[in-house]
């Protein structure tokens, strides 16, 4: 049974970036995994950052993979196509997303990996693959999943994971500020060991021309983990335009007013 952790794989909103000023974050876009036994993981979102997961993986034995979709976003799907496994027929997934505009998962992801925008078809890849209509809450090995709707541009939702008496609350590309969603939030996050919260803006920049763009400040995210008597805040889905040392401002920031905060960071392992 290997140890029960969720890796962080990616943590840039947006788009990827690449260069000494983003090397300590690193520079992929949104995903996460969580090993179930040696065959079997739950990975949360599907980046660019899934790319570093199979490297680690003996793909020698046939896997099964939960993927669970925060949104159809480019940054949060463009590492799906490349993900070998997904074409290889040994291995299986099952991916759970909502429905958007009468469109099911399958058919707003096999919009997309498809010809001419990519060479392989999502009906053509090798792998099983069943899809599925986020409902009520899923069960995987000895983790439960929770999901609830939360606020950016063509919807999100975000993930609570329990295992035992441990607890990681996943709100990604959440735009705090609007009271039902915040309430939503602050309800399934209740009492969590760890919230990785988005906390990609400056109050000022989140106030000014980037408002409705889907993201939450660092201040906005403490006062999310404050509300929810998270015990661990964990800021991600960073700017593409923001370097390790502004980050780590941003961090120092939210520090000051929630003493234990700390930047998303590729290979980040946060116990479950």
């Amino acid at each position: 049974m290997p140890d029960r952790h969720l890796t962080v794989r990616g943590v840039r909103g947006s788009m990827c970036v690449s260069g000494r000023p983003y090397r300590r974050y690193g520079g992929n876009t949104t995903s996460m995994d969580i090993p179930v036994d040696v065959d079997r993981r739950i990975i949360i979102d599907a980046g660019t950052g899934l790319r570093s997961l199979e490297q680690e993986l003996d793909l020698s034995i046939p896997h099964e993979f939960t993927l669970l979709l925060t949104h159809y976003h480019w940054d949060h799907i463009q590492g799906l196509p490349l993900f070998g496994p997904l074409h290889d027929r040994r291995h299986r997934f099952t991916i759970y997303g909502v429905p958007r505009d009468d469109m099911g998962v399958g058919e707003i992801l096999g919009g997309v990996m498809r010809p001419p925008w990519f060479p392989v078809s999502l009906g053509e890849a090798a792998a099983g693959v069943v899809f599925k209509e986020l409902s009520g809450p899923i069960t995987v090995g000895p983790v439960t999943i929770s999901h609830t709707r939360l606020r950016h541009p063509q919807g999100v939702v975000g993930y609570r994971l329990d295992a035992g008496d441990r607890s990681v609350m996943i709100a990604t590309d959440h735009e705090a500020g609007e009271s039902s969603a915040d309430r939503r939030l602050a309800e399934l996050a209740q009492g969590a060991n760890v919230l990785i919260h988005d906390g990609q803006y400056t109050e000022q920049e989140q106030q000014g021309e980037r408002a409705g763009w889907g993201h939450s400040s660092w201040d906005q995210a403490v006062r999310a983990a404050e509300r929810a008597g998270a015990q661990r805040l964990v800021l991600t889905s960073h700017d593409p335009n923001r370097s390790d040392d502004q980050i780590d401002e941003l961090v120092g920031a939210a520090r000051r007013r929630f003493p234990f905060v700390n930047g998303a960071h590729e290979g980040m392992k946060i116990r479950l």
